[in-house]
């Protein structure tokens, strides 16, 4: 089976997300227009004050969304039973909820389907890292400034940037410019044309071929390696056997820039902890404590190796002698 990616869900609309969380939480069937009184009511009843929004401190493209909410305030956003009735045959045939008919064969009831859980799930999780988003930019800056300490390198000759994700972040791009003159990435993609070519002047590109990469042995005075995780299998290839080519092609005196998430506590709130655990489900993968850190740098070879904890994150450098 396939992995179910965002983009397939990219038609799903706001209205259906709502009618399949509260199909969740009735827990039972129910006849498909108290369904739609209940999703109306919703949908009517849940309003952020804009009254608490002063038009003299909004810029212009602010006041243009708080007069297109009012202008919606006055009129009738109510959802016809038609529109409804649509969305539920729509999720109907993906399989996200189930028609109960009747011997006449209309529907009687609906309920969700095991999947519906699931998809809600998965939803949340990447609503929460995508839009959890704290300042990198005082991230950034301030993680640098340790770097620059801890490393003793105020600026670079040069610096290898690798992505175990499937997202470049262009942001750190343009960072690892300021740090050194030349910049090299490598990632999973075949090409990178469609990115832009300001983002990605002056950068090299690498690769990996048959396990090996490209670049010869002794060459890279820093590689950074910003969301480095469990399960890589990038390039037919495990973690370790990654960091193991990266020991290879960097300098004697090089070091290494592991960042990762740290482990954190649940509370005893439920609603929260419900959030905490699909968050962290989210990013278990990336979860590492100083010990697995540690022990993955010496596997690779690296030596004096150093781990901190930074702002809810385990950062692990590794010299290569």
């Amino acid at each position: 089976m396939n992995l179910l990616r965002i983009g397939n869900l990219i038609d799903l609309s706001f209205v259906e997300v709502i009618t399949l969380n509260l199909l969740i939480e009735y827990g039972k069937p129910i006849v498909r227009y108290t369904l739609y009184v209940i999703v109306n009511e919703l949908i009517q009843s849940n309003k952020i004050d804009l009254e608490k929004l002063k038009p003299s401190d909004l810029q212009n493209y602010e006041l243009k969304f708080l007069q297109y909410t009012q202008k919606k305030e006055q009129t009738n956003s109510a959802l016809s039973t038609s529109s409804f009735y649509n969305n539920l045959t729509n999720l109907e045939k993906r399989g996200l909820i189930k028609f109960n008919r009747n011997y006449k064969g209309k529907v009687k009831t609906i309920e969700p389907t095991p999947l519906t859980s699931q998809l809600l799930k998965y939803l949340l999780q990447f609503l929460m890292n995508s839009s959890v988003i704290p300042d990198f930019i005082q991230f950034d800056e301030g993680l640098t400034e340790k770097i620059k300490i801890i490393s003793n390198k105020e600026h670079l000759e040069n610096i290898m940037a690798v992505w175990f994700s499937d997202v470049i972040q262009l942001r750190l791009i343009n960072l690892f410019k300021t740090l050194a003159n030349e910049v090299f990435i490598l990632s999973k993609k075949d090409n990178y044309e469609h990115y832009s070519k300001t983002d990605l002047m002056d950068v090299k590109t690498s690769e990996i071929h048959k396990k090996r990469i490209r670049e010869a042995n002794d060459v890279f005075e820093m590689i950074a390696v910003p969301n480095y995780r469990k399960n890589a299998n990038n390039w037919d290839m495990n973690r370790i056997e990654v960091l193991k080519e990266l020991h290879r092609i960097l300098r004697h005196d090089g070091i290494i820039i592991l960042v990762t998430k740290a482990d954190f506590p649940f509370t005893e709130d439920a609603a929260a902890d419900i959030l905490l655990k699909n968050y962290k489900e989210s990013i278990l993968d990336t979860i590492f404590d100083k010990k697995e850190l540690r022990e993955d740098l010496e596997k690779a070879g690296f030596i004096k190796n150093k781990i901190i904890e930074y702002q809810s994150c385990v950062i692990g450098f590794g010299w290569a002698q």
